[in-house]
């Protein structure tokens, strides 16, 4: 399969984006930042799963491949860039694992 569409980013900022950031992926070869064509083999398998199974997403590397309910063979690629939460809503337990990894 190859990867083609209008980039907001290239696989290459994408992976610069990662060593900025630190974000590591667990290989065979432990942990590594990965590079570009890393990345791709990443966004493609995502994508692959997507078409393998019955449903219009798959997750995993900081990316989400969302099927584009509009255009055929078509997928929107979204990548997490942190979570937020709202502090009112919290329960006890959950303020103390927040409070854990603040540790």
């Amino acid at each position: 399969m190859k990867i083609s569409g209008e980039w907001e980013l290239t696989l290459e900022e994408l992976a610069t984006l990662f060593e900025a950031k630190g974000w590591c992926y667990h290989t065979d070869q432990g942990l590594i930042i990965p590079n570009a064509r890393l990345i791709e083999r990443v966004l493609t398998e995502l994508i692959s799963d997507v078409l393998k199974h019955p449903r219009d997403e798959a997750q995993g590397g900081r990316f989400m491949v969302w099927k584009d309910p509009e255009l055929a063979n078509a997928y929107d690629l979204w990548l997490n860039v942190g979570f937020m939460w709202d502090d009112d809503a919290l329960s006890e337990e959950e303020r103390a694992i927040l409070a854990e990894e603040d540790e």
